[in-house]
């Protein structure tokens, strides 16, 4: 796209430039032009200072660019209408983030111009069941990431496209994850964390890697979520929307992001218009009914439990691919599921947010979690990142089930 590399250099700049205010001129030396090493000259609560200082002064830049992605790249001829809530995502690598202050920012949370921000705190609505803290485990903010959903459950409009702009290197284990096999299928929202509720079984992700100023372009009705960054770099981007059409709201959400922008008053140096769309006055008429949460399927209980040894008792053999959960007790479940190289028995539960490993996809002897996409081997129970590993157990078949050694690791418990 035209100008988009001279722009990218632009915002490189910028972030220096704020690094320069924030740490001083030796934290640019150090750092190299390297900004996958940011984490080693700038503290987590550092970040939210920093995207002050970049996005107010590059914002009708970011603006503009949105506008000319959607003349040049969606082919928009018309008048159409721009977010005025932009995001640069900066996300530490998880093995530092999880021991960040609980005060520190959201990598995800982004920034409306000044001269509308006191109408936006007046309008923020507190939702007694939203609990973001208790789906994450509690961890800081700064090693959250996004779990599967669509971003009108999230207080974003309907009809919209994101713009997902890589500003350093993306890999796969710590860039954006897509579920494309789900589009229209009738996908029902947590309202405690907003994300994808528990018992829709996933796909394997795909995930959507990028080099420093390659940009995506998509959906967001299409589901989708954040791989949790376990690199041991730090992860940039920008984040940008675009509305063919006037914004309206999913009437289940409880809030909106209400400031908006057109592409004529951008296109013509008009930024100091910023249109406020209330939430109530702006909701979809033909949005979908919820969708009921589903079922959560059953575990099964062992038919004899002697010290570390379990006894499952199965009507027939699991199928290749097949799995089933396992109830030790009302906190602790683990899975079986047959591999290519036999039948394989692990935790149950992600160590990471706890989520049920059942609903995850499973690809290439991997089973990935259903909200941080990681993937763990289901051989050896190790993922990418060190600090988070399934145990597994020894398993032998028997002629009416199988028998699980909690004190022996896989694969095969001693006869």
């Amino acid at each position: 796209m035209p100008g988009l590399d001279r722009l990218h250099g632009r915002v490189v700049e910028r972030i220096l430039g704020a690094l320069v205010e924030l740490k001083g001129p030796e934290a640019v030396t150090t750092l190299g032009g390297d900004l996958g090493r940011l984490h080693h000259v700038l503290d987590v609560e550092d970040v939210g200072p920093l995207r002050d200082w970049v996005i107010e002064s590059l914002r009708g830049d970011l603006l503009a660019l949105a506008v000319q992605v959607g003349r040049w790249a969606l082919g928009w001829t018309h008048d159409f209408h721009v977010d005025d809530y932009l995001i640069l995502r900066i996300n530490f690598p998880y093995a530092l983030a999880r021991y960040a202050k609980a005060s520190a920012e959201n990598p995800g949370i982004g920034r409306v111009s000044p001269a509308v921000r006191p109408i936006a705190a007046a309008r923020r609505v507190k939702n007694p069941v939203y609990d973001p803290s208790a789906y994450h485990r509690d961890h800081p903010p700064p090693a959250w990431a996004h779990g599967p959903h669509l971003d009108s459950w999230t207080g974003h409009s309907r009809d919209g496209f994101n713009i997902w702009w890589a500003i350093g290197d993306v890999p796969p284990e710590a860039g954006m994850v897509l579920y494309p096999q789900l589009t229209d299928a009738p996908l029902a929202c947590d309202r405690r964390s907003l994300y994808l509720a528990a018992g829709h079984p996933l796909p394997p992700p795909t995930f959507a890697p990028l080099a420093a100023g390659e940009m995506l372009v998509f959906d967001p009705e299409i589901l989708h979520g954040t791989h949790l960054n376990v690199t041991d770099r730090t992860r940039v981007a920008i984040s940008l929307r675009l509305n063919t059409a006037r914004p309206t709201f999913d009437p289940a959400s409880f809030y909106a992001r209400e400031f908006w922008r057109t592409a004529g008053d951008i296109e013509a140096g008009r930024l100091d218009r910023i249109i406020h769309l209330k939430r109530e006055d702006h909701l979809a008429s033909d949005a979908p009914d919820p969708v009921r949460a589903p079922t959560l399927r059953a575990a099964i209980a062992p038919t004899q439990v002697d010290g570390a040894l379990v006894w499952i008792t199965l009507d027939q053999p699991l199928a290749l691919g097949e799995r089933i959960a396992v109830a030790l007790n009302d906190d602790r479940r683990l899975m079986l599921v047959r591999a290519q190289d036999g039948l394989r028995a692990l935790d149950g539960a992600c160590p990471h947010y706890g989520l049920d490993l059942m609903d995850g996809g499973v690809e290439a002897g991997r089973l990935y979690c259903p909200g941080c996409a990681i993937g763990f081997d289901m051989a050896t129970g190790r993922s990418s990142c060190a600090d988070l590993v399934l145990r597994t157990y020894g398993v032998r078949e028997t002629a009416d089930g199988v028998v699980i050694a909690l004190n022996e690791a896989g694969p095969t418990a001693p006869r």
